[in-house]
């Protein structure tokens, strides 16, 4: 039986996490109620929990994994109650041309907002989420671990962005940053046939990715960085070069480890940002392209829901630790250290 009030993880105010008691949400006719069980703090909740993105009190979470609850009445779905599923939180409108085209991350129409007893949220630390049914994605095996599922989210942004820099087979692939998002590339890049040149300063990220199959791994505090990927590719430069740390200063710098014609994507935002220079004579006469990769798109997302749920690659050594819900103000402060990957929030308890 579905609860009148369910718990739910509410950041009040800067760097303070608690669980309240709200209303339980009732599906409308489209919509899909799913009984949240697994979430993962993402660094878009860390700058929530740090006070900025958003007004608060705020409702966070979007990293998430589940169970169907209940279907609401007139709704057609794909799932029934019972399956195991991913959940894309991240609204769209459906209706505008972003949206038409296939390219619903970059929406510009008006999507629908969710409150949770006047407090408005994302929603994916409560532990029921209305949302319509477009939006649920079954997951295929029904053993799937819902703690692994959870990563559908993050995986699908990186398919985005490895779609954004066409990796292809046998093409020598860069990644700054040895965080969650430059491993999720790496292990991604490696199913894709690339050989992949990870660049990490952590002693200990590095030998993450060397365990998840990285071919090369630098230290670019130890070397030149561009020089060093030249040498490692005879002198050409790497094919492409996914950017996943938020250093500004160095975001000019790896346009140059690029070869002629070599795919540069800006993967995540820069907190703070800032303009960097670029000689357009450089990229005329060798056809470099620059792009940037943001939010997945339904397609990524079903894509990662087959990943994670036919058990394709192997994420779990990316969850550092596990917390209850009580312990979310624990949570987020191990979020936010260097040590950690991912932090996941079990919501399963009563």
């Amino acid at each position: 039986m579905i609860p009148e009030t369910m718990k739910a993880i509410v950041v009040t105010e800067p760097r303070k996490a608690e669980v309240k008691e709200l209303h339980t949400p009732v599906p409308a006719a489209g919509e899909v109620l799913v009984r949240v069980e697994k979430a993962l703090i993402c660094t878009w909740e860390q700058r929530i929990f740090s006070g900025g993105d958003v007004a608060l009190p705020f409702v966070p979470g979007h990293e998430i994994s589940g169970t169907v609850a209940a279907i609401g009445e007139g709704t057609f779905a794909n799932v029934k109650v019972g399956d195991k599923v991913v959940v894309k939180t991240f609204d769209s409108c459906g209706q505008c041309e972003q949206c038409y085209r296939g390219h619903d991350n970059e929406c510009t129409g008006n999507a629908k907002k969710r409150f949770y007893d006047g407090i408005p949220g994302t929603g994916g630390f409560a532990q029921y989420l209305a949302i319509g049914s477009e939006r649920v994605y079954a997951l295929p095996d029904k053993e799937a671990d819902l703690s692994v599922a959870a990563f559908a989210e993050p995986l699908a942004c990186c398919l985005g962005s490895l779609d954004q820099g066409e990796v292809d087979f046998g093409e020598d692939v860069v990644i700054v940053g040895g965080g969650i998002m430059g491993q999720l590339h790496n292990v991604l890049c490696k199913k894709r046939g690339a050989r992949t040149i990870l660049m990490e300063p952590d002693p200990a990220r590095r030998e993450m990715a060397k365990k998840m199959g990285a071919d090369v791994v630098v230290d670019p505090t130890q070397c030149d960085p561009i020089q060093t990927i030249l040498e490692l590719t005879g002198g050409r430069g790497a094919h492409v070069c996914f950017y996943t740390v938020n250093v500004l200063s160095l975001a000019q710098d790896y346009l140059e480890c690029l070869a002629k014609r070599g795919r540069m994507v800006y993967y995540g935002s820069f907190h703070p940002s800032g303009p960097i220079q670029i000689d357009p004579n450089k990229i005329h006469y060798s056809e470099k392209r620059i792009t940037g990769s943001y939010s997945p798109t339904a397609r990524h997302f079903w894509t990662a829901s087959r990943l994670l749920g036919y058990h394709l690659i192997d994420v779990e050594p990316f969850i550092t630790e596990r917390y209850a819900m009580e312990d979310c103000q624990t949570a987020f402060e191990r979020a936010s250290s260097p040590e950690t990957y991912r932090v996941l929030i079990d919501l399963s308890g009563d």
